[in-house]
């Protein structure tokens, strides 16, 4: 008898113990509802579906987009045949030649959220110095995280170069950041938010290493420089020759750069051009590889609110996903409307955070 129950307590903790979880997502932007049998597991149509506490090693799904394309498939949940215990299997559902595919694209560990989800209250109250993070408008930090505050004129160009308080506090984050990434980012928001004199933009460029990156920050920066007379003077943080040439070229034709500063942006790119993008996006089997490289693209491009959408769909979670929509809210060519992308987000927190983030753009 003891054999027996101890035979049926080993049977249970082991069927427990194997839950794991699938992970169905789209890069297509075209919603989908999943079915176990005829169960809708989401009840309304979405971009990213998350099956929880799967104990068996094989699962049949039913999967139907919006366009009516549906398809059914049996999932092995094995890591290289054998069976899995707490883990998260990624799908990537695509369609093709008016066919719905599914591909493995990775696995990662279950893990679970802390407990208590929101810490005790510290003994020390340290209140005043967290909220104490406002860099007059030229950022709030939150978190140690920055957002920055739109200071361009709403109408006409720079005249007036942002103050030079503003420079401190740019210098500030530039030293604080930990890598040649988040360096970027400080002086790509800085020129894409404020009105900046040649001298001001040379004094963020010399924190840059690879004179490609420069080359991409001076676009950004041209249309909101207030001295253009001293352009001349923008190549003194380069050094190779070849990147010179590049420079004058582009200052000399600068009127000719349709989508060269987010600011500008008043028409959408071609479809084909968004689309191109999206698809070099959904080949990335994570948000982390798929954020770099939208990086590098997405500035080359003017959006609309709808184009916005379909590319934040290629992302999984809303960390990249809210990152992304900041970026592209410069080159959004219908602002009035750019909220409207907030139902992207999988938690109402990251609308609250992107509906701030645009509240200090005005």
């Amino acid at each position: 008898m003891r054999k027996i129950l101890a035979i049926l307590f080993f049977t249970v903790a082991v069927y427990c113990a194997a839950q794991n979880n699938l992970r169905l997502f789209t890069g297509t932007g075209i919603p989908f509802t999943v079915y176990i049998g005829d169960s809708a597991v989401n009840k309304k149509p979405e971009v990213d579906v998350l099956l929880q506490k799967i104990t068996k090693d094989t699962i049949t799904v039913k999967i139907e987009f919006t366009n009516k394309l549906r398809t059914t498939s049996q999932i092995f949940l094995l890591e290289k045949g054998f069976p899995a215990k707490n883990k998260e299997f990624k799908y990537l559902v695509d369609i093709k030649n008016e066919k719905v595919r599914l591909t493995f694209m990775a696995t990662e560990v279950i893990r679970p959220l802390p407990s208590p989800l929101v810490p005790e209250k510290p003994i020390i109250d340290t209140s005043y110095k967290i909220n104490n993070n406002l860099l007059g408008h030229y950022c709030e930090l939150k978190d140690g995280k920055p957002t920055y505050f739109n200071n361009l004129p709403k109408s006409g160009d720079c005249v007036k170069p942002m103050p030079a308080l503003y420079m401190t506090y740019a210098n500030y984050l530039i030293k604080k950041a930990q890598t040649e990434d988040d360096r970027y980012l400080v002086i790509e928001n800085t020129c894409m938010n404020n009105c900046l004199s040649v001298s001001q933009l040379n004094q963020m460029l010399i924190h840059i290493n690879y004179e490609i990156e420069k080359l991409k920050l001076v676009r950004f920066a041209y249309f909101h420089i207030t001295d253009k007379e001293n352009s001349g003077k923008l190549d003194s943080t380069f050094k190779l020759e070849s990147s010179k040439k590049e420079l004058q070229s582009f200052i000399k034709s600068s009127g000719e750069y349709k989508y060269s500063s987010g600011h500008s942006c008043a028409k959408a790119s071609p479809a084909q051009d968004i689309t191109a993008l999206g698809e070099k996006l959904s080949v990335y089997s994570n948000d982390a590889e798929r954020f770099i490289v939208f990086k590098k693209l997405y500035p080359d491009l003017c959006y609309s609110s709808e184009d916005i959408r379909q590319l934040l769909a290629k992302f999984i979670h809303d960390r990249e996903k809210l990152d992304a929509s900041k970026l592209l809210y410069h080159h959004c060519v219908d602002k009035e409307n750019f909220l409207n992308i907030a139902d992207v987000f999988s938690y109402n927190t990251s609308a609250a955070e992107l509906k701030q983030f645009v509240e200090k753009q005005k």
